[in-house]
């Protein structure tokens, strides 16, 4: 990092611009937000992430046009670094969740299930055949 380079201390450690999702002003540190590199350390990096992720509805400064851009870099961040991300947490948080009615049970009538347990007989025989033919082959 060149010298007289500005950073905004971060996880213990000094960071540059490049190391946050969003910089609304590259010299005024206080419009960085959501660290998702940490130089050096990968334990850290982990943990800024999931940081970023978890406390990213709190986060204030960033405009509400470059929010969605933002949660997008940080969940990629996450997937790249192998961080459980939840799937809710991909969805667009504006979008509400599709209705979906509970399905019916399917109707069974009784000479349906007789069918199905004949077809499952032959299966099974066909099976053990198979098998016994294999067998003959010296194919176990």
């Amino acid at each position: 990092m060149p010298v007289g380079d500005k950073t905004k201390r971060t996880h213990g450690v000094d960071l540059h611009s490049r190391c946050f999702a969003y910089v609304g002003d590259e010299s005024d540190t206080s419009t960085w937000h959501c660290c998702i590199h940490v130089l050096g350390d990968p334990a850290k990096t982990v943990n800024a992430i999931k940081n970023s992720l978890g406390r990213f509805d709190q986060t204030q400064g960033i405009p509400e046009d470059q929010r969605e851009t933002v949660r997008l870099l940080c969940i990629g961040a996450a997937l790249a670094h192998n961080v459980h991300v939840d799937r809710p947490a991909l969805v667009k948080k504006t979008e509400a969740p599709a209705q979906v009615a509970e399905p019916k049970p399917p109707k069974v009538e009784a000479h349906k299930l007789l069918k199905d347990k004949k077809l499952n007989d032959l299966a099974a025989l066909f099976d053990r055949q198979a098998d016994l033919f294999l067998r003959q082959l010296g194919i176990d």
